[in-house]
């Protein structure tokens, strides 16, 4: 079994109602041409989650679009209070709540805190690693300065 999965329109129709779903791929669209919103939804959740891992320090799936698998849930709640909106309905407090929690959590995760499970195929360290682009301190030489020291200054 897979320990980074890729969430699905089906994983999400298994928390939320079916109903919810098919209307979020019909009636929350603009036109036929616009992408369905559950879709964009789930990018830009798992680009989130993500972007947690790796702030915390960990590394992520070659795949973009997988995310730990013990992550499911909370992803899941964050792409319905993403996505639920469209369709001009109130998230219920259930929701709400589960959404902070799962904020939370993910909070947690960029603070590296919680550690998420391995990727079953890891990016390499270069491409996983976030650059800071700032500048480095060079400590000094150490013991007595000398006149050479100086030379050129």
């Amino acid at each position: 079994m897979a320990r980074w999965v890729k969430i699905t329109i089906e994983d999400i129709a298994s928390y939320q109602a079916g109903a919810i779903v098919k209307a979020l791929e019909s009636k929350a669209k603009y036109s036929d041409a616009q992408e369905n919103p559950l879709e964009v939804a789930i990018e830009r959740i798992t680009a989130r989650i993500r972007s947690d891992v790796k702030s915390g320090g960990f590394s992520v799936d070659v795949d973009d679009s997988k995310v730990p698998g013990e992550l499911t849930a909370e992803a899941v709640a964050l792409i319905v209070e993403f996505a639920k909106p469209r369709l001009m309905q109130k998230l219920s407090a259930d929701e709400v709540n589960l959404a902070n929690a799962a904020r939370a959590r993910l909070d947690k995760i960029a603070e590296g805190k919680i550690k998420p499970s391995l990727p079953d195929n890891p990016e390499p360290a270069a491409v996983s690693v976030q650059a800071s682009g700032g500048c480095q301190l060079v400590r000094p030489a150490r013991g007595v300065p000398q006149r050479g020291d100086y030379n050129g200054m």
